[in-house]
């Protein structure tokens, strides 16, 4: 089976970036551990509904990763992260 290639929007860096040193280490350390060739990258996510139906919402402590994950070209890309009081605005 294919292994998952992970990419980082334009938007998730700007946001990333505003983090602070620690939730970035933490959210990048989950990310090699949970998204980075993986054969199921949506198992430790969840769906979302309705209009955004395509994308999956991880949950990182009190964060959040909002990607799209492409099944035909086995690419997750991060599109945005921030706290969960955030995240669904």
């Amino acid at each position: 089976m294919a292994k998952y290639q992970v990419v980082f929007a334009s938007s998730f860096e700007k946001e990333f970036s505003r983090l602070d040193n620690g939730v970035q280490k933490q959210i990048l350390k989950w990310i090699g551990k949970h998204l980075v060739n993986v054969d199921f990258p949506t198992a430790p996510g969840k769906t979302l509904k309705g209009d955004l139906r395509d994308y999956v919402r991880f949950r990182v402590g009190d964060y959040r990763i909002i990607s799209l994950v492409d099944e035909n070209l086995f690419v997750i890309t991060n599109i945005h992260v921030g706290h969960q009081r955030d995240s669904y605005k």
